[in-house]
């Protein structure tokens, strides 16, 4: 994880403090051998390179060589190892090419104002070689953590996860500023609780409560804040490897670097929060409507046909001798109808449960979609009525490995659909045919269609024909069915408006990965 989030914020020169201008570079001293050795070298070279080339360039030249040598230690090394580059390389001028050589010269004028302007001079460079080494560090820290800004802001953009954003924002504080780091944030009490960290903050949090060794400045929290209120905090601390030298825990850009990612992190919790309590109120919105059209269901699809039954038993019973056989022959079908129609609400109810609940395990068997249909069509001929029905079945349909019964309950709500949005005496059309890669079983009507937008919209619970110029029946439970059904028998159902003509198609397929192993024609 830290390696990731190194190569993703882009390298940052640790060896190189965050630049606070050239008045900062004063402040700075050389850290390690590494500096002191080059300086060493380059002095050493550049004297012994001059004295063997000074019959070659001329002591007139010697001094401009050394003022070069100085300017690339002070790029190289820093102001004060220049400086001191300076002062050597003075003396080493003096002794080694003003005449008499080889001895330091009695104060005379003329060798004053020779030192004095070389070792100006050598001052001079020594100044602008570390201001432009000062003035590239700055830029190139500056390019580095803008960088690595963008690049954090780039991989927070694409998080949904509170818990993943906060720990990203520890590690890429880690990771820019190379401190440990901590980030609490209100629970359900109100209560600041900690919700990500670098590993090794227990431990700093351990020594800071046991050990009076480690300063009160090296933690420090800080408000997480937006424009509109602080919405946590942020701890922060030194790493127990790092050589701190004394400095400060947080300076200048470094303070400004961490406010900027601070604020960044800040926007991507309000973002997730909003996007959280968003999803949310849609939930409830959505429960609510489901809750109001399951009451509507529940009060028409129940309600009706027990007023119809209680009112038909209520005749036969109290004015039986009024009726005639016909009359109570009419009476005891509606009976029967209207029976079947809450059994079938009932049944849906339980199947949509079910479905919900995960409880659909298909038995599966060798199935012959034409006996599947047949039975379907019996079962749903009570509720097509007058509706002719047209049947297109190929004679070589292989056998699938489904569960009957679940396929004939889709066929069935599929077959009461249709003939609930239909017009009177419409036909209604099923076809069954082999296609590449698998067995389309559709549907067809000649009803007004489906609605604008989504067809898969109609395979949502509840969802009914809201709008259309004819209202229909129903919970909005049957299409919900036929889809939990479908999928669970490894197979996919779609809806379309019919081409060239009114109405809807609704088709199932089966993929051939369904087809049995046993043949049609075997015993």
């Amino acid at each position: 994880m830290r390696d990731a989030d190194s190569r993703a914020a882009g390298p940052i020169n640790r060896d190189v403090p965050l630049a606070e201008g050239f008045q900062g570079f004063f402040r700075e001293l050389p850290s390690g051998p590494w500096p002191f050795g080059i300086a060493l070298a380059v002095f050493v070279g550049t004297l012994g390179s001059t004295l063997l080339a000074e019959d070659v360039v001329g002591v007139d030249v010697i001094d401009t060589i050394f003022l070069l040598a100085i300017g690339a230690v002070a790029i190289r090394c820093g102001l004060w190892l220049s400086l001191a580059c300076a002062a050597v390389s003075a003396l080493a001028y003096d002794f080694f090419f003003v005449p008499p050589l080889y001895a330091f010269k009695p104060i005379r004028p003329e060798n004053v104002a020779t030192f004095s302007v070389f070792l100006l001079a050598a001052v001079i460079a020594s100044y602008l070689a570390a201001r432009i080494r000062a003035e590239t560090f700055a830029a190139q820290q500056c390019a580095a953590t803008a960088e690595a800004l963008y690049a954090y802001s780039q991989r927070i953009a694409t998080i949904t996860d509170l818990d993943e954003l906060l720990q990203a924002t520890v590690q890429q504080i880690a990771t820019m500023l190379d401190l440990e780091a901590v980030l609490l944030l209100p629970g359900a009490t109100g209560q600041l609780a900690v919700r990500a960290s670098t590993s090794s903050w227990r431990e700093i949090e351990a020594s800071a409560d046991g050990d009076p060794g480690v300063r009160r400045a090296d933690v420090r929290f800080l408000d997480l804040r937006t424009n509109d209120a602080v919405i946590g905090r942020v701890g922060i601390a030194r790493r127990a490897t790092r050589n701190a030298r004394n400095e400060s825990l947080l300076t200048g850009d470094r303070q400004k670097t961490l406010e900027a990612l601070l604020s960044q992190a800040a926007v991507a919790i309000e973002r997730i929060r909003f996007g959280r309590e968003r999803d949310e109120a849609r939930l409830a919105a959505e429960t609510e409507r489901l809750r109001a059209a399951l009451l509507t269901a529940l009060s028409h699809d129940l309600k009706t046909p027990l007023a119809s039954i209680l009112g038909a038993i209520t005749a036969l019973r109290q004015d039986r001798d009024l009726y005639g056989k016909m009359a109570r022959d009419e009476l005891e079908s509606m009976i029967q109808d209207e029976a079947e129609r809450l059994s079938r609400f009932v049944t849906n109810l339980l199947h949509m449960t079910r479905l919900e609940a995960g409880a659909i395990v298909p038995d599966r068997q060798p199935v012959d979609l034409g006996e599947v249909i047949g039975s379907a069509l019996r079962q749903a001929a009570p509720v097509l009525g007058s509706h002719p029905l047209e049947v297109d079945l190929d004679l070589d349909l292989p056998l699938l490995d489904l569960d009957a019964g679940l396929l004939e309950h889709v066929l069935v709500n599929l077959l009461d659909n249709a003939a609930k949005y239909a017009p009177a005496a419409s036909p209604i059309t099923l076809r069954a045919h082999q296609e590449a890669g698998g067995v389309a079983v559709a549907v067809a009507d000649e009803g007004p269609g489906l609605p604008p937008g989504d067809p898969e919209q109609v395979f949502e619970m509840f969802r009914r024909a809201c709008g259309w110029d004819r209202p229909a029946p129903g919970t909005g439970l049957g299409l919900a069915i036929c889809r939990g059904f479908v999928a669970a028998l490894g197979g996919r159902i779609r809806a379309a408006n019919r081409a060239g003509g009114p109405g809807a198609v609704f088709t199932i397929t089966f993929p051939e990965a369904l087809f049995s192993a046993v043949k049609a024609s075997d015993p």
